[in-house]
This record gives structure tokens, sequence and C-alpha cells, in this order.
């Protein structure tokens, strides 16, 4: 039995936010299963940092934290995400 390979339709290409909806939604989904999977926790923390949703991101960076706090990956993206938060909140001023 052999497996064609996916093709990929060229008469609509998808733009990146088309994307990254597909993969939030991935994602969310994966969490829903097993809230504890760290590597797809911090994937949606990362896209939700693209997609310039700090607030969100930051909880799951510090969901990550409290699963694995020797963790460098998130305890970076906490910060960015805290610098981020806190320079929008003083330029909305």
């Amino acid at each position: 039995m052999s497996v064609e390979p996916r093709r990929e339709t060229l008469s609509t290409p998808r733009s990146p936010k088309e994307d990254w909806l597909v993969r939030l939604a991935r994602l969310q989904e994966l969490l829903t299963a097993c809230p504890s999977d760290i590597l797809s926790r911090c994937e949606l923390a990362a896209l939700l940092e693209t997609m310039e949703m700090c607030e969100e991101a930051l909880v799951h960076w510090k969901v990550v934290i409290d699963l694995d706090a020797n963790s460098l990956i998130a305890r970076e993206g906490l910060v960015r995400c805290q610098q981020k938060t806190r320079h929008q909140l003083q330029s909305a001023r």
C-alpha cells in the first residue's frame, strides 16, 4: 500500500496569520488532551508572542515554569513578555 504525499493547493495562498490560527488551534487541542505537555505549551507561548498577544503568552510561560522551574526558554519568554506588557502600559499613559 503506497501513501501519496499531501499536495498543497496553489489556488488560494494562505497568509501567515491563517497559518498561525491553524497552529494555535492545533496546540490548544494538544494542551486540552495533555495540559502538562511542556513542548506544546512553549510552542503556544512563542506563537502567542509572535501574534503580539503577550499577556496570553505570559500565562503559558508561567505554567511552563511551574512545570519545570529550570526552563531557560520559559524564563526568557517570561521576561520578554513582561517587558513588552510593561512597555505597552507605559505608552498607554
